[in-house]
């Protein structure tokens, strides 16, 4: 049985190799068709938060960081970073895990000091990281935050990452001033101001 091939119109084969053409022309033109984009504005805040030991309950000891928000501490663990003042007059930074048991799944919470400028910090880094373990800051210092929470359970990469500076630290009143950039998109590490690329 002898197949004869099949010709298409001279029209039909000018269309469809343009049509080729400007597939490949538009995929070329992106550098990844496929990169995630991120969506929301980093976050500039200050907060005032209250240290564990020696505070009323009624005052704000936690943050949640994703959201960018100061919360009193609860058993359930619905906060990511608590706070407390040692007594040379540092701050601690405790994860959620060292506080409570979340009832909400694992976080895991990471630091990192920064040992530049807090505005020099423009991105978090890829490693390096210590997990799940308390930091001692000094007023004036800063340091990196990465979350792996439950904000981010149906995005590929599962991390918000944040950096905060110590304002201060007042022992007297358990009080704790902290300036803070956060990136509220799963997953990408810039902390420069606006929409972050990456």
């Amino acid at each position: 049985m002898k197949t004869t091939p099949i010709l298409l119109p001279r029209a039909w084969r000018r269309g469809l190799l343009a049509a080729v053409l400007a597939l490949v022309a538009g995929a070329a033109a992106c550098d990844d068709p496929f990169q995630l984009t991120a969506s929301r504005q980093n976050i500039d805040e200050t907060f005032e938060v209250w240290g564990i030991t020696g505070s009323s309950s009624v005052y704000p000891a936690g943050i949640i960081v994703p959201q960018a928000t100061a919360v009193r501490l609860d058993a359930a663990g619905s906060f990511d970073l608590a706070f407390d003042i040692d007594g040379d007059g540092r701050l601690m930074v405790y994860p959620v895990g060292s506080v409570v048991s979340p009832l909400t799944g694992a976080r895991l919470v990471e630091f990192q000091r920064i040992t530049s400028t807090y505005s020099e910090a423009v991105e978090a880094p890829k490693t390096g990281w210590t997990s799940d373990s308390l930091l001692l800051v000094n007023p004036g210092q800063a340091f990196f935050v990465k979350v792996r929470t439950l904000y981010c359970q149906y995005d590929l990469r599962q991390e918000v990452y944040a950096k905060f500076y110590v304002d201060s630290v007042i022992p007297a009143e358990h009080r704790i001033k902290l300036g803070a950039r956060i990136n509220p998109n799963c997953g990408f590490r810039s902390l420069l101001s606006g929409v972050p690329e990456f």
